[in-house]
């Protein structure tokens, strides 16, 4: 039998704890928290509001296309503008305009003014703010605590938005079922007005501003070029890349899968996407607490092989209950896959050149999912969702073995601790990767 005196020093040592002893990260979480969750009501809420306007599979890969098309063009300049000026501003003014536009549609959605058109049209204004503002976004959780927790703040981050993908779609269902769409987005602009309530009084830890004083397209090509030479944070982009395109538009596509394949409606959809974040939140609360670095590129690749089987294994299946457990494992191993890219490559990456990389990083957020939510949602208006969805995961398992073949390389440009340099270039500390510091 274990000690339980000893189980709570583990606890009170491991990364979550350490992460919320920071005053301002914890404020920022809290706020953030929130925030995701508002994010996840107005995403469900304008996926079921599209497919009870058309009920088109095609329609729902157009409108999250259109919220992700924006970043096609501008997620790089929005990375280098976060790496030269202050990062909270920026997220200041993005959420503020988020609001807006939440507060918008939900009035024109109570009103009945609504058609799919009008909901495109916020869907791209919408996709903009938020374009803007991601880079400045993921990397404000590491600007609050020591680089020795950076790895901790972030999968304290990543736990809260795995409980966000369980309670948000939760709780747009009951909104939906309840009261009316309307509801799901003014539910969002409520939970933003925290989180820029929130940011007024957090200060940051450390400054990463970069000093160049050339052009944002040459900063945007600096980055591009750093990415693309290191050994270790190019196959990470990589693999993250073929994960959001091939698999994770199935949470986009999930109205239609709910209605068409298991016939329960906006119920349905609310429950698997439950169950969802449910996986997500236990596999980011382990990956937050285990608190180093060593092994994590291990994790990464076996999460993102389990991410892939449980996908398959969904898409195989017509029984509700199989397809429940079938969520939670694919959230959990999604939420893993995910969170340890992340934590390796913000690990490595030269705090100068965070937003920029993580720019890159970003287009997996939305631009890769939509594109295959684009492609799957069309074929599914001829074969249904099932095939569309099992192919992608199989040819995820296709590009993994590719991956696994730079395993070792990934690990000894990654799992090492990082310091910063004034020219915003690697330099290896003289900590052994084994270091808990690195969390």
């Amino acid at each position: 039998m274990h000690d339980p005196l000893n189980i709570l020093s583990r606890l009170k040592s491991g990364g979550i704890v350490r992460a919320f002893r920071h005053r301002d990260f914890a404020i920022y979480s809290i706020a953030s928290w929130f925030s995701d969750n508002g994010m996840w009501m107005m995403r469900i809420g304008m996926g079921w509001l599209t497919w009870d306007l058309t009920h088109s599979g095609a329609w729902l890969g157009i409108i999250v296309l259109s919220q992700a098309l924006p970043s096609v063009f501008l997620v790089p300049f929005a990375g280098a503008m976060a790496d030269r000026i202050d990062r909270v501003l920026i997220m200041r003014v993005t959420i503020t305009i988020s609001i807006v536009i939440a507060s918008t549609l939900s009035a024109l959605t109570w009103a009945g003014y609504v058609n799919i058109w009008t909901l495109l049209g916020f869907a791209v204004v919408h996709g903009i703010a938020g374009t803007m503002a991601v880079p400045a976004r993921v990397t404000i959780g590491p600007n609050l605590v020591p680089r020795a927790d950076i790895s901790a703040a972030i999968g304290v981050s990543s736990t809260l938005f795995g409980s966000a993908t369980f309670l948000g779609p939760a709780i747009a269902g009951i909104l939906i079922t309840q009261v009316g769409i309307g509801f799901t987005f003014a539910g969002n602009a409520i939970a933003n007005t925290l989180l820029v309530l929130a940011l007024g009084v957090i200060k940051v830890a450390r400054s990463e501003r970069n000093a160049s004083h050339g052009s944002i397209l040459s900063d945007v090509v600096e980055g591009i070029r750093y990415a693309g030479g290191h050994p270790g944070i190019l196959p990470t982009l990589m693999l993250a890349t073929f994960s959001a395109l091939l698999v994770r538009p199935l949470g986009d596509l999930m109205p239609g899968i709910a209605d068409t394949v298991f016939g329960r409606g906006a119920d349905g959809l609310a429950t698997l996407m439950a169950c969802m974040g449910v996986g997500g939140m236990f596999g980011s609360f382990w990956l937050a607490n285990r608190n180093r670095i060593t092994g994590m590129s291990s994790i990464f690749l076996y999460g993102t092989v389990i991410y892939a089987l449980s996908t398959t294994a969904f898409a195989a299946s017509s029984n509700f209950t199989l397809g429940m457990l079938c969520m939670v494992i694919v959230g959990c191993s999604q939420s893993i896959s995910n969170n340890a890219s992340q934590i390796l490559i913000q690990n490595a990456v030269a705090g100068s050149m965070r937003a920029r990389i993580m720019s890159l990083y970003s287009y997996n957020y939305r631009t890769m999912p939509a594109l295959g939510a684009l492609a799957m949602g069309a074929a599914a208006n001829s074969i249904g969702f099932q095939i569309p969805v099992g192919v992608g995961a199989i040819l995820l398992l296709g590009t993994l073995i590719w991956a696994f073949r730079r395993r070792d390389a990934m690990r000894n440009s990654l799992e090492t601790i990082v310091e910063d340099n004034p020219a915003g270039h690697d330099t290896r500390g003289p900590k052994s990767p084994d270091s808990k510091a690195a969390g």
